[in-house]
């Protein structure tokens, strides 16, 4: 079967369960795992009433003035609402269980598959709300490395590099009670090069590995070990080694998501104000440079794909969703890629990544079953009638296109992603940046020298 074919297959599925699905999908990619998506309503500007004397309201008296936006106010509330709910619905369906006669291939003969499930294991094991992030990162990374990696060693040299910061944080006088001051710290260890004299320490900046800085062609690119060997990471692999030394630190400090990429987010002192650092090019950025990125739609960050800072759970929820795509890259889909996605979904139902991994799921599924049965673009209307199961796979993987576009998100092309990501380096001569740094220097409360 052709990819053609299976697209026309699917266009032809939609059309015939649209009565009991509400929004549209344009299914032509869906077999590549990149669909396009039909945009909401956007409910902004256009909404604003305006006084000019062309607006009817201008010949209205106050009080049908105010009767008039109280009603525009009360229509806009109901349509968020109805928004809401109808999100809610798409998440709910997206995130059940769904049982079928049929299963991809399973991978678990192959050499190596047996850690991942380990690894699975060791995690369902741990407390979502106070669990040890090294350790958890850990646990995916070396599923991938079969184990060989040795948690002592690693767990060394994140307790030496803590030791570190809070050696350097004295040096330079900042409070140790203080959020601001420990991610300042934290930002020039990956920025800057920092120097103990009294101990004849230096740390050189953390660099941006452009080289399959997605892993497509080695997965163990993404990993925080490979960046503490090598000193060169990327957008996934630097924020997460940021967590794990704020950690080490006790500072408080979250990832964040935008399209292709994450980030950390912290709070000031009286969490108040939020900072937004961006590791791959050693800046600290504003939401509207990151909203120039033009791919996050005003649904997404309604929604909470993008730009917010997860919680510990649902960061959690992220190191299972990388341990699935893990699984993935290395020996393919099968069952244990559903179960580990399903688990992330339950404690995270609007994790986009996991959404996406779950829908590209039932893809691969579909484009099998629909092989097997022999059905095609010249028989459809006729011979998939007779198979229930399958038609409900392939509702079931709609279903999970329709989660992904109610949750508002669009797909951002690589070359795209590079040119935002070079957009974001021209950042650090800005006087936008400089104030940045500025006001964090301020807010460090340095302490008082004895």
């Amino acid at each position: 079967m052709t990819l053609s074919n299976l697209s026309t297959i699917l266009s032809f599925l939609l059309f015939w369960s649209v009565q009991s699905m509400t929004a549209q999908v344009d299914v032509s990619n869906i077999v590549l795992g990149t669909p396009k998506f039909t945009p909401f309503q956007q409910y902004g500007a256009q909404n604003v009433i305006t006084t000019s004397r062309s607006n009817p309201m201008y010949s209205m008296s106050q009080q049908q003035r105010n009767n008039t936006i109280i009603a525009e106010v009360e229509k806009r509330q109901k349509q968020e609402e109805e928004y809401r709910k109808r999100v809610q619905g798409l998440l709910y369906e997206a995130v059940s269980e769904f049982s079928s006669p049929y299963n991809l291939s399973s991978q678990s003969h192959k050499k190596g598959t047996v850690y991942y499930r380990k690894a699975f294991e060791k995690l369902q094991q741990m407390d979502t709300s106070s669990y040890s992030l090294k350790e958890a990162i850990f646990t995916v990374e070396n599923a991938f490395y079969e184990e060989k990696q040795k948690y002592p060693a690693f767990e060394k040299v994140i307790k030496q590099t803590g030791d570190f910061l809070r050696e350097k944080m004295r040096d330079l006088g900042y409070d140790s009670n203080s959020n601001v001051a420990k991610n300042l710290i934290l930002f020039q260890f990956f920025t800057d090069t920092l120097k103990i004299k009294s101990k004849d320490l230096e740390h050189l900046p953390l660099t941006y590995d452009f080289e399959d800085y997605k892993g497509q062609k080695d997965w163990s690119k993404m990993f925080v070990i490979k960046l503490l060997k090598s000193t060169t990471g990327q957008c996934h692999s630097l924020p997460m080694l940021y967590l794990i030394l704020a950690e080490e630190i006790d500072a408080i400090a979250h990832l964040a998501k935008s399209p292709n990429h994450t980030y950390i987010k912290f709070p000031d002192d009286e969490n108040r104000n939020w900072y937004n650092v961006e590791l791959t090019s050693h800046v600290l950025t504003t939401n509207a440079h990151i909203l120039q990125s033009g791919y996050i739609k005003a649904e997404a960050v309604q929604n909470g794909i993008y730009m917010r800072p997860l919680s510990k759970k649902e960061l959690f929820a992220q190191l299972l969703t990388d341990l699935a795509m893990g699984y993935k890259q290395k020996f393919g889909n099968d069952e244990f890629t559903k179960q580990v996605t399903h688990e992330a979904l339950q404690l995270y139902p609007n994790n986009i990544t996991a959404h996406l991994n779950k829908a590209n799921y039932y893809n691969e599924m579909a484009f099998q079953v629909l092989g097997q049965l022999g059905i095609s673009e010249e028989n459809i209307d006729r011979e998939l009638p007779k198979y229930p199961s399958a038609l409900a796979l392939v509702k079931t993987m709609i279903k999970s296109h329709k989660a992904i576009d109610a949750l508002g998100y669009q797909k951002m092309p690589d070359e795209q992603y590079q040119k935002w990501l070079a957009s974001i380096s021209k950042e650090k001569g800005k006087q936008e940046q400089l104030q940045l740094r500025g006001q964090l220097k301020k807010i460090k409360k340095p302490t008082t020298k004895l």
